[in-house]
């Protein structure tokens, strides 16, 4: 008689979102003003954002190479900002004239948030969402209970758009793989649903909507809807915690040329977005993913070997 012996087989590589070498989704710009200072982490690095006192926005690891004082309660001294022990002072790229530098990390503005990237040199530019004139909001953020990679592939479940969201394909689905930060799927839905956000988006769109749905370096998730009587667009920051995964949206709207209509559409466009939203956190809530039976899917099935590619911050490098 053989007696077979399972084999211990390796674990499957799975990211950690905070470690990823990549562009996080920190806050609204309007919530750092010049001269604030503000704590913030991506889960595993600590990070000290400040706005100078000429608008310029900043980042630097939170803890003083001299004494390890932590920077989130130094002060802004006019573009530079001051430690609270022994008073150095670090300008934006770290510098601190005549002591050891401080490590810096990049940082944009757009979409009317700040932008931070986590790793001393940008990997990849921060993506381009949207086209023309456009205007953005942000959301408060919302708490998904789940791990990050669910709420990843749930993006990426086209099966779930009629099960969930009440759509259903027109046509098969487009996947692009541009460069190794970035997976884009392409599709056109029609609405199935009878819900009022569902008949306003119905009559919007003439029940024809062309989607691009582009997941960015496995943090920043951005959507461009082509509605036919309009156009909107939504970037999503995925941010993970002890509590669960933190979302927060950034949205677009054309601009108008008459007084109010911008804020009533970006109301509208705030409504529609997260209406959609809302639907998967009841049913994401507590989920335990399964990555073999998204791996039966074809779309997941690249969504899954996407984020096990994208690279991490080593160990001696998170500052």
């Amino acid at each position: 008689m053989v007696v077979k012996i399972a084999s211990r087989l390796e674990p499957v590589r799975h990211p950690e979102p905070g470690r990823l070498r990549a562009w996080h989704l920190v806050c609204p710009s309007e919530a750092l003003r010049p001269g604030q200072v503000m704590r913030w982490s991506t889960g595993t690095r600590e990070l000290v954002l400040f706005r100078g006192r000429s608008g310029a926005v900043h980042a630097l690891a939170a803890h003083c190479p001299h004494m390890g004082a932590h920077l989130g309660g130094g002060t802004v001294v006019g573009d530079s900002l001051r430690c609270p022990l022994h008073h150095w002072q670090f300008d934006g790229s770290g510098a601190c004239p005549g002591k050891t530098a401080q490590r810096a990390f990049p940082v944009v503005e757009r979409y009317g948030a700040i932008l931070v990237f986590n790793g001393p040199v940008v990997l990849f530019p921060p993506p381009e969402v949207g086209s023309g004139a456009l205007r953005w909001g942000t959301s408060d953020r919302f708490t998904v209970r789940c791990d990050w990679l669910p709420v990843v592939a749930n993006a990426f479940d086209l099966e779930h758009l009629r099960t969930v969201h009440h759509r259903e394909l027109r046509d098969a689905p487009v996947v692009e793989r541009p460069d190794p930060f970035t997976l884009r799927v392409r599709y056109t839905s029609r609405v199935t649903g009878s819900g009022l956000s569902d008949r306003v988006m119905k009559f919007l769109s003439g029940d024809r909507i062309g989607v691009t749905l582009t997941l960015h370096g496995g943090t920043l998730l951005s959507v461009e809807s082509d509605l036919g009587r309009t156009r909107s667009a939504l970037l999503a920051g995925l941010h993970q915690s002890e509590e669960g995964l933190f979302v927060r949206l950034a949205f677009a709207v054309r601009r108008s040329r008459l007084p109010g209509v911008d804020w009533l559409a970006l109301q509208v466009s705030r409504w529609l977005f997260t209406s959609f939203l809302r639907r998967d956190l009841s049913v994401l809530d507590g989920m335990r993913f399964n990555r073999a039976g998204a791996a039966e899917d074809p779309v997941l099935r690249q969504v899954l070997d996407f984020t096990d590619s994208l690279p991490e911050a080593p160990d001696d490098d998170r500052g």
